[in-house]
């Protein structure tokens, strides 16, 4: 388990356990967990799309959002995509605000 603080990350756990895994077990454990950051990745970008795209009456700014998601304003800004507007418009069953 990695916990991120402000002094940076740590690890929790048995590491000692690493030294165990054989070879195929320490990839796949590895590549499991670059996995899951792609998913929450992923999440990041629908969550900053909805913010940006789909409130109302008003975005979110580029300042709270940047601020919530450890980015700067201009990543905020090129940090999601169409593709991302168009999943959480399928999600919601609605356009952006823009678009209504």
């Amino acid at each position: 388990m990695t916990v991120i603080t402000r002094e940076g990350p740590t690890v929790h756990g048995p590491l000692a356990e690493l030294d165990g895994l054989t070879s195929d077990d320490f990839l796949g454990q590895l590549a499991a967990l670059r996995k899951q950051r792609d998913e929450i990745d992923l999440r990041i970008r629908a969550y900053l799309a909805y913010g940006r795209e789909f409130t109302s009456p008003r975005p979110y700014t580029l300042a709270s959002l940047a601020e919530a998601a450890g980015l700067s304003i201009s990543g905020v800004r090129t940090a999601y995509a169409h593709a991302d507007c168009e999943a959480v418009t399928r999600a919601l069953g609605r356009e952006p605000r823009s678009r209504s």
